[in-house]
């Protein structure tokens, strides 16, 4: 599953559960976003990757771990709408979603971001694992078609 999928898989989670908050992922230009919704917004956004060592010497094969990022972005702090109230909630619908192909999130830390004229943004980050398998360009491979097995009692078995 690509990281675009993932995010969108991430969003749509949270689309279907909070729904009276404006959902998205993070805008190409952060500079230039304007909160129009009168509550606030949830922006999801990709942090990066750590791989694992490769598991075999023939085969590349990791453990990769995805962290993304959630800004609750809102207008309130502390009442029953504010901030506080959805990052609870975001971890709440998050924890333990599992995306197609991947193992579940699980929250990694929670920061203060910023103020600005009453604004709050905090982010809540979450990591979840998946595969990373080299691709198969290897059009030389020999497919088996044919075994044949001795064993101590002089018994053969063919298997085609």
């Amino acid at each position: 599953m690509s990281i675009k999928d993932i995010e969108n898989s991430i969003i749509e989670r949270l689309k279907g559960t909070i729904q009276d908050l404006h959902i998205e992922g993070f805008p190409e230009k952060p500079a230039e976003f304007k909160l129009i919704h009168p509550k606030g917004a949830i922006l999801v956004h990709y942090q990066g990757s750590s791989y694992s060592e490769p598991k075999s010497p023939g085969c590349i094969f990791q453990e990769r771990k995805l962290e993304f990022s959630i800004t609750v972005v809102m207008r309130n702090l502390r009442t029953h709408e504010g901030t506080y109230e959805y990052l609870d909630k975001v971890r709440d619908v998050l924890t333990g979603f599992k995306p197609e192909n991947c193992g579940k999130m699980y929250p990694l830390k929670e920061d203060f971001l910023a103020e600005d004229n009453g604004l709050w943004q905090y982010g809540i980050n979450f990591a979840l694992t998946t595969n990373n398998i080299e691709a198969d360009n290897d059009t030389n491979l020999v497919f088996l078609k044919r075994i044949t097995l001795d064993d101590n009692f002089e018994e053969r078995v063919v298997i085609e």
